[in-house]
């Protein structure tokens, strides 16, 4: 006669859990490595970008020219 292999609720396999847990990592890796190689790319770009905006303060009229307006 053929044995039963009940499971009771709660009960794990610790031997399948991890080696499940490894292949999903083994597969998953070359996507997380993509991603933080693009976040590193655009946060760069953002940075460059940022940087290449003038400052307010810092533009100042050229001399010789007056800040006066002339109401016709």
């Amino acid at each position: 006669m053929a044995t039963r292999d009940t499971k009771q609720i709660g009960e794990h396999n610790n031997n399948k859990g991890s080696y499940l847990t490894k292949e999903n990592w083994e597969v998953m890796k070359p996507f997380v490595h993509f991603s933080a190689k693009a976040l590193i790319g655009i946060g760069t770009a953002l940075f460059a970008i940022v940087k290449l905006i003038p400052k307010a303060i810092a533009h100042k009229p050229e001399e010789g020219k007056s800040d006066k307006v002339i109401k016709i």
